[in-house]
């Protein structure tokens, strides 16, 4: 069952019912989605499919067909259901629900080995409100993270714990050579990191900033482009070199710690004015 009371949901359905996102890799895990639990059902037979993208309205499912399976949904006259299973880590249980929906087309979609199907699907009526839930968080996440895109956050250890991050040590691939590096601060646009360099090899180059937050399992890789670089005082091998990440690649995890971190500064400065007053 949705954690949010009715009126909140129906926000999320109103201001974002429109807009899909692709389930890559990030959002596969933020959402805790159970990728072999997902299936469409076509007239009692499950078939599973893999979740290409979804909104409230829609989704497109990469899936296998046989002629059988095409027979099924003609039969079917195209009404299906579609399969959902999502485990975030702050549920004791697995979420899966099924949403009512129309095949509305088929695009071919070449796999390493077989040739599947990019099925596209309209919802036939509003989702469960778990799968507005999922959805208005993360859109919800994402427009707050734009808003904030000129916020620039200095790392001390108060900070980085806050943020959730082991230290300000971590890494920056460029030429795909591994090079530790120490961030100086962070924002929704980029990063100022410490580098032992020679700028005149960096500048302009591509980088990917590795950094390790203590609720990924795996690195967070943000990739980004080396612009500016500025000279450490007493030191000539050393620098801060000012990275803007490429806006369209990085990862909701990132986008994520920034909310959250923002979100618990506003939380703190409330208290205090409560507690003043």
């Amino acid at each position: 069952m949705a954690s949010l009371p009715s009126q909140k949901l129906n926000t999320y359905f109103e201001s974002y019912k429109s807009k899909e996102i692709a389930f890559n890799k990030s959002i596969r895990s933020v959402t805790g989605l159970e990728a072999k639990k997902i299936c469409i059902k076509i007239r009692g037979d499950q078939w599973p499919c893999v979740l290409y993208s979804c909104s409230m309205t829609s989704a497109k499912v990469i899936v296998t067909l046989d002629n059988t399976g095409f027979e099924e949904i003609k039969r079917a006259k195209n009404i299906i259901s579609l399969k959902l299973s999502f485990f975030p880590k702050t549920t004791k249980t697995p979420i899966t629900f099924f949403v009512s929906s129309l095949v509305k087309g088929f695009n071919v979609f070449k796999l390493q080995h077989e040739s599947s199907f990019l099925m596209s699907l309209e919802f036939s009526q509003k989702p469960p409100d778990d799968l507005i839930e999922t959805l208005g968080r993360i859109f919800e996440s994402i427009e707050n993270f734009e808003k904030r895109s000129e916020l620039r956050i200095s790392l001390d250890q108060k900070v980085l714990a806050l943020m959730g991050l082991n230290s300000n040590n971590g890494f920056a691939l460029i030429d795909n050579i591994k090079r530790p590096c120490i961030l100086r601060n962070v924002s929704s646009s980029g990063c100022a990191i410490l580098l032992l360099c020679n700028p005149k090899f960096v500048l302009n180059k591509k980088v990917s900033i590795v950094l390790n937050h203590i609720d990924s399992v795996e690195p967070i890789l943000i990739e980004g482009t080396v612009k500016r670089a500025e000279e450490v005082t007493g030191r000539s091998d050393l620098f801060v070199l000012g990275v803007l990440f490429d806006a369209e690649k990085v990862p909701y995890e990132y986008k994520s710690i920034i909310n959250n971190y923002i979100d618990k500064l506003e939380d703190m400065a409330k208290f205090k004015r409560k507690m003043g007053s």
